[in-house]
């Protein structure tokens, strides 16, 4: 195949173009959903860097994807001026604004080189691994010359590996399940009806689509091969074409069904992650909740549990921040059902960070998060692991408050600060994740604070529609392209 390239403006809305096409273009390389979301996710953060930091600033983007005997490769290239300290982005041990993006594109991927070509900046990445590998067809079956025959037919579009008999086949398959299983069914020892039997016993494989391909199509054969669920049932002789035509017809009815199945779970993960409050009222306190998706799922949640609220980012808005949203937010509620909810929130933050430390699920991805409890007569307690301080919003003021340690699992045993406030008649704590004020141009990011703040000293009385008048005026500003997920929320105690 030759070099895929694009070109697009060096505009946000173009990035979130560009992005959708490199999707297209990674389908073509036969790029798996699971390591697309990691070209995606890297993609827009240095595409975002191209736009928001060089100085002047880029017009143009091109974007190229080319392959060799090495793998697959990203090329992208922009206009604009020097964009520094790009080559260099270890994980920061503590908080800053904004950075860890650079972090995970060098940790995902095994080549990552910056490079300045003439006036124009240039990133490459390259993953780990060859790509664009043939689906591997497994065929079984006890005669020489018919294995041999099937695998020329199909060689030309698929990976072939034969065997002769079905114990070896079991051995094989269970440890690398192929994408199609085709089977002859009169074989010495285990027939093709015990083989589908057992590989249906096989949690690995029980899943993988089976053909049989056999001269007998005489009416209990074929009730019985019928009853073991098989996708297909071949006739000896037959031609290659038609070979080819039901091997295509089988794998693409199951990619049609892992994709139906896949976004039924994807729906019941979204609705089970959406930050929701159990009550716009808890302890005497008033709460008001906002959140935006940069895409369906997104990688921010939020849990409550009596008077303890967790807010929590994962970094990323795609499959792969689901999955770990999905994955934080059921240690956390283990944690909050375990735990004796008496702990200081910068306990609470301690046994998480020291569980993502040495947990390689937890660990394979960057979190920020806040631990709130809401105490007696206005007295709120909160500990931030990695995440922006809140906003105190008072009377004619507003200012952030506490102080923010490190991101969750970085070493063992940190340290955290619980923050304490007591909260006076009128006075609103605005709690928020990173995706509210995404930007790393310091002068863009002191804009939109300054917007922001205008904002909350301007609006009138009603926790509600202070919440909806902020996140109307992210959704003007981002305007239908916002590349992270947002999430604010509001607490006052009207009692205190």
């Amino acid at each position: 195949m030759d070099d895929w390239l694009r070109s697009a403006p060096a505009t946000l809305q173009a990035v979130r173009e560009l992005r959708n096409r490199l999707a297209q273009g990674l389908s073509l390389f036969q790029v798996s959903p699971q390591d697309q979301a990691n070209w995606l996710l890297c993609f827009s953060e240095l595409a975002t860097n191209s736009v928001k930091h060089t100085a002047p600033p880029a017009t143009q983007l091109w974007l190229t994807l080319k392959v060799d005997e090495a793998g697959l490769s990203l090329v992208l290239e922009d206009d604009g001026g020097p964009q520094p300290g790009l080559a260099s982005a270890p994980l920061p041990d503590e908080l800053q604004e904004g950075g860890y993006g650079l972090a995970l594109v060098h940790q995902l991927f095994a080549e990552v080189h910056f490079s300045r070509e003439g006036e124009h900046n240039r990133v490459t990445l390259r993953q780990q691994g060859p790509v664009n590998q043939l689906p591997v067809i497994a065929v079984i079956d006890d005669d020489k010359v018919m294995r041999a025959l099937l695998t020329a037919y199909l060689h030309e579009h698929y990976r072939v590996e034969s065997y002769a008999d079905s114990h070896a086949a079991l051995l094989a398959l269970g440890k690398q399940p192929p994408a199609l299983v085709l089977s002859d069914i009169e074989m010495e020892g285990i027939d093709g009806f015990g083989l589908r039997q057992q590989l249906m016993k096989d949690p690995n494989i029980q899943g993988v689509p089976f053909i049989f391909l056999t001269g007998h199509q005489d009416q209990w054969t074929q009730s019985r091969a019928g009853a073991l669920g098989i996708d297909d049932f071949l006739v000896k002789p037959i031609t290659k074409q038609d070979l080819l035509l039901a091997v295509s017809r089988v794998l693409q009815r199951s990619i049609q069904l892992k994709s139906q199945w896949g976004e039924q779970l994807d729906q019941r993960m979204t609705s089970a992650l959406r930050p929701l409050l159990p009550a716009t009222s808890i302890g005497g306190y008033q709460l008001a909740l906002q959140t935006r998706a940069a895409t369906v799922g997104g990688g921010d949640f939020l849990l409550v549990k009596d008077r303890v609220l967790w807010l929590g980012d994962v970094m990323g808005h795609d499959a792969e921040a689901k999955f770990f949203a999905h994955a934080y937010a059921g240690y956390l509620r283990g944690l909050l059902t375990a735990q004796d909810l008496e702990h200081a929130p910068a306990r609470l933050l301690t046994i998480l960070s020291n569980a993502v430390h040495s947990d390689p699920l937890l660990g394979a991805t960057l979190l920020t998060t806040l631990c709130i409890e809401l105490g007696n007569e206005g007295r709120v307690q909160w500990a931030s692991a990695g995440h922006p301080a809140p906003w105190l919003i008072g009377p004619g003021s507003i200012r952030q408050v506490g102080v923010t340690g490190p991101l969750p699992g970085l070493r063992p045993d940190p340290h955290f600060v619980t923050n304490e406030r007591q909260l006076k008649p009128g006075e609103i704590l605005l709690f928020w994740t990173d995706g509210l004020l995404d930007s790393r141009d310091a002068v863009e990011r002191q804009r939109w604070e300054s917007q922001l703040k205008e904002l909350c000293l301007t609006s009138g009385p009603g926790l509600e529609q202070l919440a909806h008048r902020i996140a109307r005026w992210f959704d003007e500003r981002i305007n239908d392209a916002a590349l992270d997920d947002m999430t604010l929320l509001l607490v006052t105690c009207p009692g205190a």
